[in-house]
């Protein structure tokens, strides 16, 4: 390759690259299609390296399936429940759901079950007036009204003490 190129850094499996030119000072842009997420860097820009070389600032990310943990819900009303619910869930979770609305509408969460380990496993609710909900321990949560047309849950487990977890429904 000449000296002033990184090369096409790959097609991303899973995924849309956007840009087509790999000279220095170009960047390329991935994303992930639908029920995937991108892990690593979205963004790479081709940089001169030592020598006479050109390339990439980060190794091409990877796009993975969105499992039980986490994801994007669209529609009228579904069920969001922590990994391996009614059994335990893992320690070391980290998983993020986002609820769209069409907009203008809000988003209703009722919760159904809820228990974690107090203090140390937590829910964080964005997307209500104000800051975020957080939610610990074993009391049922009151209902959440979204304030806008989305709701985010950010679930976090720590590394030892696992509970049964939650389960809540949405309605749009």
């Amino acid at each position: 390759l000449p000296s002033h190129t990184c090369g096409n850094p790959g097609r991303l499996r899973n995924g849309i690259q956007q840009g087509t030119t790999f000279s220095i000072g170009d960047r390329v842009r991935f994303s992930c299609n639908p029920g995937f997420f991108l892990e690593g860097h979205a963004l790479l820009t081709c940089q001169a390296s030592s020598g006479h070389g050109a390339s990439w600032d980060f190794p091409l990310p990877v796009c993975r399936a969105d499992d039980a943990c986490g994801g994007t819900l669209r529609g009228q009303s579904g069920i969001i429940s922590s990994p391996h619910f009614p059994l335990e869930y893992g320690n070391n979770a980290d998983c993020t759901w986002t609820i769209l609305a069409e907009p203008g509408d809000t988003i209703a969460l009722v919760f159904m079950d809820f228990q974690l380990e107090d203090g140390y496993d937590v829910l964080e609710v964005a997307g209500t007036e104000g800051s975020s909900l957080w939610f610990t321990g074993m009391t049922l949560p009151a209902p959440v009204i979204s304030s806008k047309n989305w709701l985010r849950l950010h679930f976090t487990s720590d590394g030892n003490h696992r509970q049964k977890g939650f389960s809540a429904q949405y309605q749009g």
